[in-house]
């Protein structure tokens, strides 16, 4: 029996001529709200043809910010939504779309977004953080020197964290139907706490 082996230009004709065309799939478009302007630095609004606006200046990026003093508040889990948007109200209209920046000069508390209306999920998380960063003599802290609750509220601080970013849209914070800004205090001794908020965008 002879085996025919062919040459390797004949193999290579061979697997050209077979052709794997991939599936096809329809082009992903995302319509953008801002684009640049040809030649420039400064952004247009998408949605128009012409330029809404014909001050150049109201398309450049603008910065602002404000410490907010929150009033000293329980040990647990609060909602502060209404109090950060009412202390940024008149900043935060002036704004098309662009970020803000909320930053918690603690180390004993923290900042985190959840459920803004069954209180009951706050309660939970307080009961949860609880449970698991043991409190008391029983616990195998060597940092007391504050109390037994305050090696337990940095661990806490730093598990939720200081800070967080919204986005802005037409001068409202950008977040879900169901999200709220929380404060989580970790002390038992209420304490007032500062929040550094930055708005930037155009």
């Amino acid at each position: 029996m002879q085996l025919q082996l062919r040459s390797s230009s004949s193999a290579s004709a061979l697997f050209s001529a077979v052709q794997v065309k991939p599936p096809s799939s329809p082009p992903v478009r995302v319509k953008a709200l801002f684009t640049k302007n040809p030649g420039s630095g400064t952004l247009k609004n998408s949605n128009s043809n012409t330029n809404p606006n014909p001050n150049p200046m109201a398309s450049n990026p603008r910065w602002a910010q404000k410490t907010v003093t929150l009033p000293p508040l329980r040990r647990g889990c609060h909602l502060i939504t209404p109090k950060i948007v009412k202390e940024i109200a008149q900043d935060l209209s002036e704004f098309k779309c662009g970020l803000a920046h909320l930053f918690l000069l603690h180390t004993s508390a923290s900042l985190t977004i959840n459920e803004n209306y069954d209180s009951d999920v706050r309660d939970d998380t307080e009961t949860f953080l609880n449970k698991i960063v043991p409190e008391g003599r029983s616990a195998s802290w060597k940092h007391t020197l504050e109390g037994p609750d305050d090696m337990p509220a940095h661990i806490k601080s730093s598990m939720f964290g200081c800070t967080l970013t919204i986005p802005i849209t037409d001068g409202q914070l950008n977040m879900g139907t169901w999200q709220g800004i929380w404060l989580c205090e970790h002390r038992d001794a209420p304490t007032p706490r500062k929040v550094v908020i930055t708005l930037n965008g155009i």
